[in-house]
């Protein structure tokens, strides 16, 4: 007799046909098997059993097997419980140390020099320098998002459920706040717990917030939506450096820095009221950079080479057997 489990064992896996992808024709699980480009969104509770992933070692496998359509179940284990825990604490540390580069070193900038030029130059490149290692070190844990507006973006892709959004959200504002007090605790001349009385207040920093979160948000999906993801820090780093000097406001575009520079009464304070004022317009800025991403980078405009990084921008989840949750 036949042994049946020789026809379902998911542990065999069908070579990718040297046709271009992602026609897979006929290997992908029937003769109506067609590569699923990632990272692309799917539908995973319905029933795409003659669909298949192509995998960075050139390796078709299909999503579901005829004789199991149904959708794996959510994995509850204590592995993702402590997965999400990782990320949410790396996003907690990654913007306190992000607000501590930009509110201590404009401390140490007004201590070096009396010149407004020199203190933003100072200011501006130890953001460089700290944004580019902080992204560089915490990315692939988290997505180094550091910024609530990045997250809403990535949540409005359905990169990321509303519930990490909350998260997310909650751990980046929870650090800006943190590392104003930590910045002002290096410095005995300086308050360790302060609000701010310095005014940024003005039509013309608003649109320049707006601006400023678009941009931002063009350059994240920019590099990742090429296939470039390599890029993101230096690009990202690159573009806020710039942003202090091409912008009136001094590139805030992040909600979370924005209300952790309250709580320091130094070069990088805000006031509370001119606080409240930049967050919608940086919203804005978000929400216009989302429309913009999805009208420059259509999925025909996608790098011919994604497919390469297939684990770099994917939350799909299939068969455990081969893949285990991974995002960028």
């Amino acid at each position: 007799m036949p042994d049946d489990t020789e026809q379902t064992d998911p542990t065999v896996k069908t070579p990718l046909p040297p046709a271009d992808y992602p026609n897979c024709a006929s290997n992908c699980g029937d003769d109506n098997g067609v590569c699923i480009p990632l990272p692309q969104k799917l539908d995973l509770n319905e029933n795409k059993s003659n669909h298949c992933i192509k995998t960075p070692d050139g390796e078709c496998i299909p999503l579901y097997y005829p004789d199991s359509p149904a959708p794996l179940p959510p994995d509850t284990s204590p592995t993702v419980g402590l997965e999400k825990a990782r990320k949410l604490l790396a996003e907690w540390l990654g913007t306190c140390l992000l607000v501590m580069v930009v509110v201590a070193s404009g401390i140490t900038a007004e201590q070096l020099s009396d010149d407004v030029g020199v203190q933003l130059l100072i200011n501006s490149a130890a953001t460089v320098a700290g944004l580019y290692g902080l992204i560089t070190i915490l990315g692939p844990v988290s997505g180094a998002h550091f910024n609530p507006c990045v997250s809403l973006v990535d949540t409005l892709f359905r990169d990321m459920s509303l519930a990490d959004l909350i998260l997310y959200t909650v751990c980046q504002i929870g650090g800006g706040i943190a590392g104003s007090i930590v910045a002002n605790s290096m410095y005995d001349h300086v308050d360790i717990f302060a609000i701010s009385t310095k005014e940024r207040y003005g039509y013309h920093l608003w649109v320049s917030e707006i601006i400023a979160t678009c941009t931002l948000l063009l350059a994240i999906h920019g590099c990742i939506r090429t296939g470039n993801e390599q890029s993101v820090p230096a690009v990202v780093s690159m573009w806020v450096g710039g942003g202090y000097f091409f912008t009136s406001s001094s590139i805030f575009a992040n909600p979370a820095v924005t209300i952790g520079r309250i709580f320091t009464e130094t070069f990088a304070g805000i006031q509370p009221q001119s606080a409240a004022a930049y967050i919608p317009f940086q919203l804005i800025g978000a929400l216009l950079g989302f429309i913009l991403v999805q009208v420059f980078y259509t999925k025909q405009s996608s790098s011919p080479h994604q497919d390469d990084v297939l684990y770099q921008r994917t939350c799909m989840l299939v068969h455990r057997d081969f893949f285990e949750r991974k995002t960028y």
